[in-house]
């Protein structure tokens, strides 16, 4: 049976995993085609981890059994035992501002698409919804970023189907949980997809002359490069899951450490000497998956191989023998 589970990634710092469509000096983001959205590579995000998991267990061959080896010399590579899909976006932070009172609003933003794969991936019932704006938030009229939007209030099977899979992480469940139900807002698609384009977090960083140079004066700032980057509080989800060797399966202790290192924090993406990239982790399911080597299977195995190693050693040291009389 297939394995499947997903798991979640709250940002921490704003992320920059790097794109092919840089323009210039505009250091831009990875996107997917279909819909120009922002995302995580899931390569990227099996490198980060497997980095932690190597981190936490310098000595030992847990990470190659659970990652596979990484390609030799000779372009020979590993088998893998877990796997780990592209990380979406569910919810992204957007400056609001409710227009009843004129008083600021920090909500969530997503669209019915990034809502409906959510749900047939974590097998949550999908309710559609409509061509205009609803949310968690008091019915009325917001303006997020720029855009002035009248939101409608949400059916209650509709609040079915933003709910996440299985618990918060224990560090949000008290701190940004009871924020994130009452300030959410479902935006059709195209909607949201302006807001990708134009809304993203970016910052400009400067080049300061120290000499002249030209018309430049010494003291004067020159643009050096704008990164883009996908904001902090953002909630992301992905498919992960085991694929288990038949000859030589994982044991729990793979699974623990990798349960600790997937609900812990890590970093994702570029720049991260400058901060960017740190998320906190956490899964919808911990349990182990079947077909684990037992501790008794992988003591017999260990004896087996001790005792093949032995043979081998007698029979060399009897051919030497043999050769010498």
């Amino acid at each position: 049976m297939t394995d499947f589970r997903i798991g979640y990634m709250y940002s921490l710092a704003p992320i920059h995993c790097g794109g092919e469509g840089d323009l210039g000096n505009i250091l831009e983001i990875a996107r997917e085609a279909h819909t120009n959205f922002p995302y995580a590579p899931g390569s990227s995000v099996r490198g980060s981890l497997r980095d932690e998991v190597a981190s936490v267990q310098p000595k030992s061959q847990m990470v190659d059994d659970l990652f596979g080896k990484e390609l030799d010399s000779n372009g020979q590579m590993g088998v893998h035992q877990v796997w780990f899909g592209d990380a979406r976006l569910l919810w992204v932070p957007m400056r609001t501002m409710s227009m009843s009172g004129g008083k600021d609003v920090f909500t969530w933003v997503s669209c019915h698409s990034l809502i409906r794969d959510h749900a047939l991936l974590a097998q949550l019932n999908y309710e559609s919804f409509p061509d205009y704006a609803v949310g968690t938030v008091a019915s009325g009229t917001y303006t997020v970023a720029d855009a002035d939007i009248q939101v409608s209030g949400l059916l209650p099977q509709q609040r079915n189907a933003i709910a996440l899979s299985g618990n918060w992480h224990s560090n949000l469940a008290s701190a940004v949980q009871p924020t994130w139900n009452n300030k959410r807002i479902v935006l059709p698609d195209a909607d949201f997809e302006v807001l990708m384009e134009h809304s993203l977090w970016t910052q400009v960083r400067n080049k300061i002359q120290e000499t002249e140079n030209g018309a430049t004066q010494p003291g004067s700032a020159e643009v050096f490069w704008t990164d883009v980057c996908i904001p902090r509080d953002t909630i992301f989800y992905y498919p992960w899951g085991y694929s288990l060797s038949k000859t030589k399966p994982i044991t729990s202790r793979h699974h623990n450490v990798l349960m600790d290192v997937l609900k812990s924090l890590f970093q994702v993406g570029g720049q991260a000497n400058v901060g960017r990239g740190w998320v906190q982790g956490w899964v919808a399911d911990e349990t182990p998956p079947t077909g684990l080597e037992t501790p008794e299977h992988q003591a017999e195995t260990m004896a087996s191989d001790t005792t093949e190693s032995s043979e081998e050693s007698t029979a060399t040291e009897q051919t030497k023998a043999t050769v010498e009389v």
